[in-house]
């Protein structure tokens, strides 16, 4: 309660705010959703309060990858989201068709660099960012050959909660992100 009216007063001098989220599980842990009425609005609200200082630590803010369900249903493109089914389907299991690759093992001491190799061609160093800024303690992103990137983060715990995270994300139809701990 004190976190959203902390964050609702802070966003409404940008316009009005429609919903927030915030969450508490591990991971999420000091992130929120804001819903703000108009684009204009949370570009608004983008520009002047990024990097401030909230409850002690820098805003990073950034638009969300996709609207909202409350947008969608307002503009009338909402399309509901099949539901996850917990264990209850069986896995399947490979065949000569059709093959599953498995999530890339860390084969490094931990350290606070992560190494993203076998990165397709297309893979720009904004990518890169947009999927990392969302982890706490991430720093930069550097690419400094066609595929293989790195990416710094503040320690080595944010790293590791972020390779957990991305490690085995599909980048596109066929390439995954495979990360390591890189060098310090």
């Amino acid at each position: 309660p004190l976190l959203r009216r902390a964050l609702h007063s802070l966003f409404t001098r940008h316009g009005k705010v429609l919903e927030i989220v915030t969450l508490r599980k591990d991971g999420l842990r000091g992130q929120a959703w804001i819903i703000m009425e108009s684009v204009q609005a949370a570009t608004a609200a983008l520009q002047a309060e990024n990097g401030t200082s909230f409850f002690g630590r820098d805003l990073k803010i950034a638009y969300a990858n996709e609207t909202s369900d409350r947008i969608a249903k307002r503009d009338g493109t909402y399309v509901p989201k099949a539901k996850r089914i917990k264990s209850e389907q069986p896995k399947k299991e490979a065949t000569p068709e059709t093959s599953v690759e498995e999530i890339p093992k860390t084969t490094s001491p931990p350290s606070h660099i992560l190494l993203a190799q076998d990165l397709p061609e297309d893979v720009t160093k904004a990518m890169l960012e947009m999927l990392f800024q969302q982890y706490s303690g991430y720093k930069e992103v550097r690419i400094p050959r066609p595929g293989l990137g790195f990416v710094e983060f503040e320690s080595e715990p944010h790293a590791t909660l972020a390779l957990k995270g991305l490690n085995g994300f599909q980048l596109n139809a066929k390439d995954v992100l495979k990360l390591d701990y890189g060098k310090a």
